[in-house]
């Protein structure tokens, strides 16, 4: 008898063993993992390894990528190597990439060099469909100019903003009209983004590349030199790519 009731006796299954979460519990303990936060990070930056839209920052034994806005990455890589500051503190934002859902959930870093710039971007992401990515490449106007926008309500202002629609611009008036009036009052001349890299830039960044694909610096400059000499229309360093591989496929043929 009591062999007959241990063998009906189940033992209730521990969270994770025969049966799925529930959608309400999986997306609490998503939500908590969410929450480890990097806010800041000072080490030293990889300069000759900035790309567009990130940089590497050793701290000790590790090598963090760091997503930051497109005139962040140009202005260090500019800088002239007698200027250029190491250590350098990283204003950040951790935050997991992808849907709950569904698909690969990635961790990454976005930094800035002003906290107040950070704190602008934590709010204006806010907006429902105003990814990280987006907001990244959007900004292209000083944070007081699209700040003010916001409070006068000027969505044709923000509609004139790099993949921000109607819809999306109408959408930051309403959810932002009102809490905008500190970042208005910030004297910022600088965009955090560009719209598009000047040729130099572009040739630097094309260099670098070929370095890491292990060309000699010599070898690289001249690839670049003959391959934006050929095609001046080139605008990213993927098209750049495009061109030097088709050109190395006619040679062989």
């Amino acid at each position: 008898m009591l062999c007959k009731f241990a063998a009906t006796r189940r033992q209730r299954p521990r969270v994770g063993e025969g049966f799925a979460l529930p959608k309400t519990l999986r997306e609490r303990r998503q939500n908590e993992r969410s929450k480890v936060l990097i806010s800041e990070i000072t080490g030293e930056v990889l300069y000759d390894r900035i790309q567009r839209q990130s940089l590497l920052v050793r701290v000790n034994s590790l090598c963090y990528e760091v997503f930051v806005p497109s005139g962040i990455a140009s202005r260090l890589r500019q800088m002239p190597e007698s200027e250029r500051l190491n250590p350098v503190t990283l204003y950040t934002i951790y935050y997991i990439d992808g849907a709950v859902g569904g698909g690969h959930l990635t961790p990454k870093l976005v930094g800035f060099l002003d906290p107040l710039d950070r704190e602008f971007f934590e709010v204006f992401t806010t907006v429902p469909g105003v990814g990280f990515m987006k907001a990244l490449k959007c900004l292209v106007r000083p944070l007081n100019e699209i700040a003010l926008a916001v409070e006068r309500g000027d969505a044709a202002f923000l509609e004139e903003l790099p993949y921000v629609g109607k819809k999306t611009a109408e959408r930051i008036v309403t959810e932002l009209r009102g809490k905008m009036a500190k970042f208005a009052l910030a004297h910022s001349e600088e965009p955090l983004a560009i719209e598009r890299e000047s040729a130099g830039e572009l040739k630097q960044e094309a260099v670098q590349v070929l370095t890491q694909l292990e060309y000699s610096r010599g070898e690289a400059q001249r690839i670049v030199d003959q391959t934006f000499a050929r095609h001046k229309n080139l605008k990213t360093v993927e098209d750049f790519l495009r061109k030097v591989f088709e050109q190395q496929q006619s040679t062989t043929e």
